[in-house]
């Protein structure tokens, strides 16, 4: 579990807050966080990672603080960032040497990561194309066994099949223990895997909340036309995907994409109230 309280970073005295009075509580599970570009998405994973430290408020990932640097606590949680470096020949030579730091690590699973991606782990590093090192990297951390892992932007680089092969892979490999998080700005690349969103707007964390709750105050439809109850609509060739007040006798998955416009988009107050009303 990550708890963050009122956290806010700014990377310059005179420049505009990155992440501006952040409050939430994110459980275990698979959670997008989404945001417009410069939104504060990379600044909230480097803060929830230990990297950046608040310069107000505090987070704590699974009571303790990702920026102590102890021990005990640098082999719970990892960040794939877009530009991050492996050393090493090979994934797996790289594999060898890493994941020593990483008790929870399982050889096995990250052997057959890397079957699902049509790698062996043998290929030399320098000579993959960037797709390729992408699948290499995330079948490697997938395995990791962390109590926290953080993906920027996992599916950029990655063709159809392979963005289909992740999909499978964080849905097999993951533990109801863990807490991962995927930012990101194509939500609904691996929408159906989400347990839950925090969304971003310019700073400012606009909704934290798992998909359970967020299903409990609104219903996602698709009509001919827009409905004129709805608290927000969206055209489409020959349909309309509306975001409406839930009944009791509905039931429906969370349209994150949806509700990502929504909250980028006029309605977003009404939006908003709806899901938080008492």
């Amino acid at each position: 579990m990550i708890e963050i309280q009122d956290m806010t970073y700014s990377y310059g005295k005179k420049l505009p807050a990155a992440i501006t009075g952040v409050t939430a509580v994110i459980p275990e599970g698979i959670h997008l966080l989404a945001g417009e570009n410069g939104a504060g998405k990379t600044t909230m994973l480097h803060l929830l990672a230990g990297v950046s430290r608040p310069q107000a408020g505090s987070v704590r990932v699974n009571g303790s603080d990702p920026a102590s640097n102890r021990p005990s606590e640098m082999g719970k949680t990892f960040l794939l960032e877009e530009n991050t470096h492996f050393p090493g020949r090979t994934i797996r030579e790289f594999a060898q040497v890493h994941s020593t730091f990483y008790p929870g690590f399982s050889d096995r699973q990250f052997a057959e990561n890397l079957v699902a991606f049509g790698m062996s782990g043998d290929e030399p590093m320098k000579r993959l194309s960037l797709g390729n090192r992408k699948k290499a990297q995330l079948a490697y951390v997938l395995a990791l066994g962390v109590e926290v892992l953080l993906l920027d932007e996992p599916t950029n680089a990655l063709d159809i099949e392979s963005k289909q092969a992740l999909r499978k892979m964080m849905a097999a490999n993951l533990r109801d223990d863990q807490t991962v998080i995927v930012a990101t700005h194509t939500v609904s690349e691996l929408d159906k895997l989400y347990d839950g969103a925090m969304i971003l707007t310019r700073s400012v964390l606009q909704l934290a909340a798992t998909e359970e709750a967020v299903a409990r105050r609104l219903a996602f439809t698709v009509t001919g036309t827009p409905d004129p109850d709805a608290l927000y609509s969206e055209s489409q060739i020959g349909r309309a995907l509306n975001i409406l007040e839930a009944t009791d006798d509905e039931d429906t998955r969370v349209d994150w994409r949806l509700l990502y416009s929504a909250l980028h988009s006029p309605n977003r107050e009404r939006v908003l109230q709806a899901i938080f009303k008492n």
